[in-house]
């Protein structure tokens, strides 16, 4: 279960998905036994099936479990920031603790392996998205004559079928609004204006704090 607070709940239905496009990788959890079996893949957000759409290499022992169909939980997280108090307003106070600001979900279901043409389009689309915006992007087609055909037989495409989603999006929601203008003004000149933007927009979508 993740410790979360309503406060810390993104208003937007489509805030999973839009943290899985922008993020990508993250965390594959699934119970085994008496342990765990982890590992580190990178997702894509299928949205009109409600999934999560990846692959792992075929000498990872998590891919066993993967053909079981066992419930597991993928874990998207943000880089995040500190937030310093150094930033905060000196007057009239300088009394909030610093805090970390971050965007996390855990998302719960099962697993399905997919087929080899479903595994083809899965990577054929997270290249394209990797690659988007780049001047010269590398396209699957370069990997030359069997270079596809080689590779997939070490690896396994796989979906989680989404079952239920626990976020925190903890963005200074509960802090003071002058310390939180002060932090996003610090945070756009360490180059993260699009944390500041975010910052400053749940903090002026939340209740008030005195003091």
């Amino acid at each position: 279960m993740l410790y979360t607070k309503p406060l810390f709940q993104p208003g937007e239905a489509t805030a999973l998905f839009d943290l899985v496009d922008e993020v990508t990788h993250g965390t594959l959890v699934t119970a085994v036994g008496e342990g765990v079996q982890i590992s580190h893949p990178v997702f894509m957000a299928d949205r009109g099936r409600n999934r999560l759409v990846s692959h792992l290499a075929r000498a990872n022992d998590h891919a066993a479990v993967i053909e079981s169909g066992t419930p597991s939980t993928a874990i998207i997280m943000d880089p995040g920031a500190y937030l310093s108090s150094s930033w905060h307003p000196a007057a009239p106070l300088r009394d909030s603790a610093p805090t970390w600001a971050f965007r996390v979900a855990h998302v719960h279901g099962r697993l399905e392996t997919l087929s080899r043409a479903a595994t083809i389009a899965h990577l054929a689309e997270l290249v394209a998205h990797l690659e988007k915006n780049r001047p010269n992007g590398w396209r699957m087609a370069e990997l030359g004559p069997g270079g596809l055909d080689r590779r997939l037989p070490r690896i396994i495409g796989y979906e989680l079928v989404i079952e239920r989603v626990e976020t925190s999006f903890r963005l200074g929601q509960d802090e003071r609004e002058r310390d939180m203008i002060a932090a996003a003004d610090a945070l756009r000149t360490e180059g993260k204006a699009i944390l500041a933007d975010r910052l400053l927009a749940a903090r002026r979508a939340s209740p008030p704090r005195d003091g």
